[in-house]
């Protein structure tokens, strides 16, 4: 029986981000909508409306709100990809002049996504683990 990495690229939602310079591998699933709630402190729901409005302005101020929805989400795809840490540990971690460019990749792969309300409605039941 043919293994399905033999046949397509199962890596094609990961990606990397250097934090201090070493490479740390994130990716946005499903899994990743508890990890975003744990760190932005509000359902998901919120979370991308309060995104979305801040990416309406086409330039991003970064002030609190701003790092706090960075954060979130970077946080979630560290911890999809498979990297434990804290919400705490991780904001601490990205120098602020970093946090502009390991945000675009972040936002590049959430914005390759495509949930659905349906999506988001599956997980309000589902922990993380």
């Amino acid at each position: 029986m043919a293994k399905l990495s033999d046949l397509v690229n199962v890596n094609i939602n990961r990606d990397v981000i250097k934090i201090q310079g070493v490479d740390i591998p994130v990716i946005f699933t499903m899994k990743s909508f508890p990890y975003v709630e744990e760190a932005y402190g509000k359902p998901y729901h919120i979370f991308e409306k309060d995104l979305n409005r801040m990416l309406q302005k086409g330039k991003v101020t970064i002030g609190k709100n701003e790092i706090k929805l960075m954060n979130a989400l970077i946080y979630a795809m560290v911890r999809s990809g498979g990297t434990e840490c804290t919400p705490y540990e991780l904001e601490n971690s990205i120098p602020i002049y970093d946090l502009p460019e390991i945000f675009n990749v972040a936002l590049r792969i959430f914005d390759n996504q495509n949930f659905q309300k349906s999506d988001m409605d599956k997980i309000k039941t589902e922990k993380k683990s």
